[in-house]
């Protein structure tokens, strides 16, 4: 018995410091070499090689400043909805599993829990992915201090992780449990009938659904056509799903059990009153949050796209964000390129110039020294 004990608790310890790693390397590994190439005269290899290729150099500054920029405020935020929505729906089941005495009997049925991540809850994540941004592409790439965001992980780290999955488990908590509570008398129509254990299903199913749809429209700061079609025709194809998916049996034998759950669902005062009241009530604490968070807390990019909604210019808003920002580099090179005092009574060096100068106000400017050029004479031999 030492001996299992003394291999158990050495693979225990294995497997901790592995999963210890794991998490460390997805946590802290948020930095990579990325290839970008320019393809130019000297031909298509480093192009073709790179993991971007722009066409000029000048290119470089957008694509990190403003598509670099939207990418990890958009891949942060897929991740952590994508967490937030599954651990919202499945520990709903531990919480019917502890009413259950463990007895395996499952809440939803099988196909909805299924088809979870692959039509209800789809769109949300695909539209905060492709077509969120925190601010205008000018403003990104005119301020360049909107870029800090990224390189200093405010978006994704360890405590903001925790922050999530702890909102998606209290959020699971409530809505299961308020739930219960409005059905706890099992009189859920006028007529005195009581439900089944598919109908409490569909019913927390659907406040789900409607609660983790509401939750990404909380956090995306680009509202567009294709956003909201995305949100609210999300929780429209549940509705047909249901009213579909129901009533297979038996023209096409699957889902008995589910025969006629569409009626009984949608023919519940309870059930309509919950779906208004549970997920608001739910979501009270994430708006509470972001309202004070935006009020008192503002970020740069927030304080930004403030403006823009405003339609006022950020640039007042960004230097005072910036101004006493300097890294001691740039105050070392503030120092070298500052004009040095002009000693009293020195003698003031003539201001002199390039014949080939091209400055605006240069001493020879460019257009006065081609008028004076004389093109009629033939040049001295020599030259």
């Amino acid at each position: 018995m030492t001996h299992l004990y003394l291999i158990s608790w050495c693979l225990f310890s294995i497997s901790l410091w592995w999963w210890r790693w794991r998490w460390r390397r997805f946590f802290f590994s948020q930095a990579a070499h990325v290839g970008v190439g320019i393809s130019g005269v000297e031909g298509l290899q480093a192009a073709c090689a790179s993991d971007y290729s722009i066409a000029q150099f000048r290119f470089l500054t957008k694509l990190l400043f403003v598509h670099g920029a939207w990418s990890y405020s958009r891949l942060t935020k897929l991740i952590l909805y994508s967490f937030h929505k599954n651990v919202c729906l499945y520990v709903i089941e531990l919480w019917f599993a502890i009413l259950c005495g463990f007895s395996g009997q499952t809440l939803f049925e099988r196909w909805t829990i299924g088809l979870y991540n692959v039509i209800f809850t789809a769109f949300p994540p695909l539209v905060i992915g492709l077509f969120d941004r925190s601010c205008s592409a000018e403003n990104m790439q005119r301020f360049p201090a909107l870029y800090k965001t990224s390189q200093s992980g405010q978006l994704f780290n360890v405590k903001v992780f925790w922050l999530w999955i702890s909102s998606a488990a209290v959020h699971s908590i409530l809505v299961f449990w308020m739930t219960m509570g409005i059905i706890r008398h099992d009189v859920v129509w006028s007529s005195g009938r009581t439900g089944d254990n598919y109908f409490f299903g569909n019913m927390v199913y659907t406040y789900v659904v409607v609660l983790v749809c509401l939750k990404a429209g909380l956090e995306i700061d680009a509202w567009t056509t294709i956003t909201h079609l995305a949100l609210w025709g999300s929780i429209l194809s549940w509705f047909i799903f249901l009213g579909i998916y129901c009533n297979f049996w038996p023209t096409i034998p699957i889902a008995s059990e589910m025969l006629g759950e569409d009626k009984i669902l949608l023919s519940s005062g309870v059930f309509w009153m919950g779906l208004i009241i549970i997920p608001v009530l739910t979501l009270i604490g994430d708006v509470t949050y972001k309202v004070i968070n935006r009020s008192l807390f503002k970020t740069l990019a927030e304080e930004v796209r403030a403006k823009e909604l405003a339609n006022e210019d950020p640039a007042t808003v960004v230097y005072r964000a910036t101004k006493h920002t300097l890294t001691e580099t740039a105050r070392l090179l503030k120092n070298v390129f500052r004009k040095p005092l002009r000693v009293p009574n020195q003698e003031i060096d003539l201001q002199h110039g390039y014949a080939f100068s091209q400055e605006e106000h240069g001493v020879i400017p460019h257009s006065e020294l081609i008028r004076l050029y004389d093109t009629t004479k033939s040049k001295p031999e020599g030259l």
